[in-house]
């Protein structure tokens, strides 16, 4: 009995010490996550050189960026410091197919002399670069025509709507402009019609009336500018019908989920929005990677709050949301979040 007995303390000692080597090993195992490869960003050309410009002159450039490999789709935004750069779109995403970046500049106050400006590309991981664009500011010595900007889109108006817009003309060169305007359409009328200007920015207003036109249907206008210092169009653009639009009222996150709010500031009811949340980026995310739902319903002025399944990880994220519909310019919001288990930090 005894024998016995002292063979089953010496058994159960071996037992403990096997599952407390068993529990130290599983706890100093260290566990490394290899994140996936995401979209590779690719962007042609690299740089863009407008050569000599004289002031007041607005000019553009368009290059491309798509993404051409990896496991997921490239999300990338745009950001650049010079006052007299601008860029549209500033942010998209690639599964591949190439998106088109028109840079234009405008030499409005700028010394003469050379200027430079980098637009900086960042993306959900695949990669960082640099688009460059480089002018040099010459002086006329003669009158010079200059107008910005050169053209405006009126974007979905309705029918029986009177809409206006600015844009200024000035003088960049030396003496005297003398300008004329005038309108190749009976729904666009310009005020004034004519004027002069040694250098100082003579405003004109330009005023579109939708009465009679058809709806659903697009329309172009040239504004013709002629001047002793060269000739020139402005150009508007407007499409006659209702459309919804997207504006994110409010972004939220908390407890296992991400909630936002957005409302329909359009001028037509919006049906079918369809909407996802996603979760890229170097942490692991064990649950609520991707969320997706429709809104039957959303007519104008009103709102709706929508919300991700339950969300479990942990590390740093980028949140991509997505709602688009028919007949409606999609949106996009991307930002970045913390995973901490089951909170989420924005």
């Amino acid at each position: 009995m005894r024998y016995y007995r002292c063979r089953k303390a010496i058994g159960i000692g071996i037992l403990f010490v096997l599952m407390v080597s068993t529990v130290g090993a599983i706890g100093n195992t260290t566990w490394k996550h290899t994140p996936q490869p995401l979209g590779i960003l690719e962007y042609e050309p690299k740089s863009h050189d407008f050569g000599k410009m004289y002031q007041g002159v607005v000019d553009s450039t368009v290059f491309e960026i798509w993404t051409s490999g990896g496991c997921c789709e490239l999300i990338y935004n745009l950001t650049w410091d010079c006052s007299w750069v601008t860029v549209f779109p500033t942010s998209g995403t690639s599964n591949g197919e190439h998106d088109p970046i028109t840079v234009t500049v405008d030499t409005s106050g700028l010394d003469n002399g050379f200027h430079y400006c980098d637009i900086m590309i960042t993306t959900n991981g695949g990669g960082d670069g640099i688009f460059n664009v480089t002018l040099e500011v010459i002086h006329a010595l003669h009158p010079l025509l200059a107008f910005t900007p050169q053209t405006h889109d009126f974007g979905m108006i309705p029918q029986n709507t009177i809409e206006t817009t600015t844009f200024d003309i000035w003088n960049s060169g030396n003496g005297t402009l003398n300008y004329t305007l005038s309108s190749t359409k009976n729904w666009v009328s310009v005020t004034p019609l004519s004027g002069s200007s040694i250098g100082e920015h003579d405003p004109i207003t330009v005023s579109i009336n939708t009465n009679g036109l058809q709806n659903h249907t697009t329309y172009l206008c040239d504004v013709q500018i002629t001047s002793n210092g060269g000739n020139d169009i402005f150009t508007l653009t407007v499409i006659v019908g209702t459309m919804p639009t997207f504006e994110v009222k409010s972004i939220t996150a908390g407890l296992l989920r991400i909630k936002t709010t957005i409302t329909n500031t359009g001028t037509g009811d919006a049906v079918g929005v369809d909407w996802k949340i996603v979760l890229y980026g170097n942490g692991l995310v064990l649950r609520g990677k991707q969320t997706t739902g429709t809104i039957t319903s959303l007519p104008v002025g009103a709102e709706q709050t929508i919300a991700t399944g339950a969300i479990f990880g942990f590390g740093d994220v980028v949140v991509l949301i997505t709602f688009q519909t028919d007949g409606a310019v999609p949106l996009v919001k991307i930002f970045k979040a913390k995973l901490l288990f089951f909170y989420i930090q924005i």
